[in-house]
């Protein structure tokens, strides 16, 4: 497979994150084949294994009560430098990287992570693919007497400076929409969020990621652009499959990036 969008390399990309998640229906004897997935990886650049049990929270329709908590067991392989990772759960496995360099590389990793894990829990026969989704982020701080608006698109300005106290304005602005990868609809979002805390994650991603960048000084305004494209269903669980709907997601997310979210400007800047 390879990618139909543009290739620009940036020397100084703002990129802090990048992570496949493939959700499939649950294995709940997951841990029986974890031996074996866990020898293939150690073989392939995961030496480090740590497994620790964490919690699910499942919302109501509503989206703001808890009607279910429960508990899962979680494997997490890294390699040496733990700037990669690989998350196994007994429905879903998570590639995730800080040193990213170009999709190609990263499509062989999840190809690996995604094949193993199917392979060797026999859910390449028995089971279906429920969800595959991919996610960008990346910390965009300005440099010398430049702000954000410099970097990010009108669109995602949000209201005045003026309505709030100096200092005190940050934006969380949210773009949603449907598309399509291979034929199966599809959906984007763009999310804008800024922090003074100096975080270059968002909340959600911050204690389950590999070793991330130095984050910015307290204080200091850090926009982030979160860029999140998936498709569910009930799809053959194949990794050539989900590794080709990976590039189709990466191309829109690609051409997305640099035409609608942030401005030539900031491009050229970071080449």
């Amino acid at each position: 497979m390879k990618r139909k969008c543009r290739y620009e390399p940036l020397a100084a990309q703002p990129l802090v994150l990048v992570l496949c998640q493939v959700r499939f229906s649950p294995v709940r004897k997951m841990d029986q084949y974890i031996p074996a997935i866990q020898d293939v990886f150690r073989r392939n650049g995961f030496p480090i294994e740590r497994a620790a049990k964490v919690h699910q929270v499942t919302f109501g329709a509503s989206g703001s009560v808890p009607v279910q908590v429960s508990e899962q067991q979680r494997w997490d392989y890294r390699n040496r430098t733990e700037t990669w990772s690989i998350l196994v759960m007994e429905d879903s496995v998570v590639l995730q990287t800080t040193n990213y360099d170009r999709f190609e590389g990263f499509a062989e990793k999840l190809r690996l992570a995604v094949q193993t894990v199917l392979t060797e829990s026999e859910h390449d026969q028995l089971g279906v693919i429920e969800r595959v989704g991919l996610r960008y982020i990346d910390a965009v701080r300005p440099t010398g007497d430049r702000d954000f608006r410099y970097y990010i698109r009108e669109g995602f300005h949000g209201v005045s400076d003026e309505v709030f106290q100096p200092g005190q304005h940050v934006r969380h602005i949210q773009s949603v929409g449907g598309t399509l990868v291979g034929g199966h609809s599809g959906k984007m979002v763009v999310r804008v969020s800024q922090n003074l805390q100096g975080v270059v994650l968002p909340p959600d991603l911050v204690a389950d990621a590999p070793k991330a960048l130095k984050g910015a000084d307290p204080g200091t305004l850090v926009t982030l652009v979160d860029m999140d494209h998936y498709i569910e269903g009930s799809f053959a669980s194949d990794a050539d499959w989900i590794v080709a709907r990976s590039f189709q997601m990466h191309d829109h997310i690609i051409e997305t990036f640099h035409d609608h979210v942030v401005t030539r400007e900031a491009i050229q800047e970071w080449k």
